[in-house]
């Protein structure tokens, strides 16, 4: 027996719709990504500053005379 014409236009139609929102949601993503990358940045650069300032600060609680003049 063969399906109704219109499972295959339903099927086709859920395809199409299915690839279209691919689409879209991959251009998005790439519209986003320059934006995602200087935000992954700034968040390095941030990181990286709380270490070196993490590591001063636990230097000054075990070296104290290192930093007596200051």
């Amino acid at each position: 027996m063969n399906p109704p014409a219109d499972a295959d236009e339903t099927n086709f139609m859920y395809a199409i719709k299915l690839i279209w929102l691919t689409i879209v949601n991959l251009v998005k993503q790439a519209w986003l990504l320059p934006q995602t990358v200087a935000i992954a940045l700034q968040q390095r650069r941030r990181q990286l500053t709380r270490h070196q300032f993490e590591a001063e600060r636990l230097d000054r609680i075990r070296n104290p005379s290192k930093y007596l003049g200051r």
